[in-house]
């Protein structure tokens, strides 16, 4: 799990409150396939002219989960936990 700052538990908790405390829907990059590179049929990256990989987009419609997100301070850094559900 990563460990956030006090500037980044702020922006988490702004967000959650615009969602009306976790029950407005959502997009969040889908970790899956959102930034990863293309690939050619045998495994190689696709390029841009410049040499650049081609990067797949993909998001995820999503609703926090049933739990409120839990938050565990470690020294002057916080981990948030939370689980979502992606719409389908």
């Amino acid at each position: 799990m990563r460990q956030g700052t006090r500037s980044q538990k702020a922006t988490f908790d702004s967000f959650f409150s615009d969602q009306a405390m976790g029950t407005n829907l959502f997009w969040m990059p889908d970790p899956t396939t959102d930034g990863w590179p293309m690939l050619t049929a045998d495994g190689a990256p696709v390029l841009t002219a410049e040499g650049a990989p081609v990067l797949l987009s993909a998001q995820w419609l999503c609703l926090f989960g049933d739990a409120m997100p839990t938050e565990t301070i470690l020294g002057v850094r916080f981990q948030i936990s939370f689980s979502v559900s992606v719409m389908p």
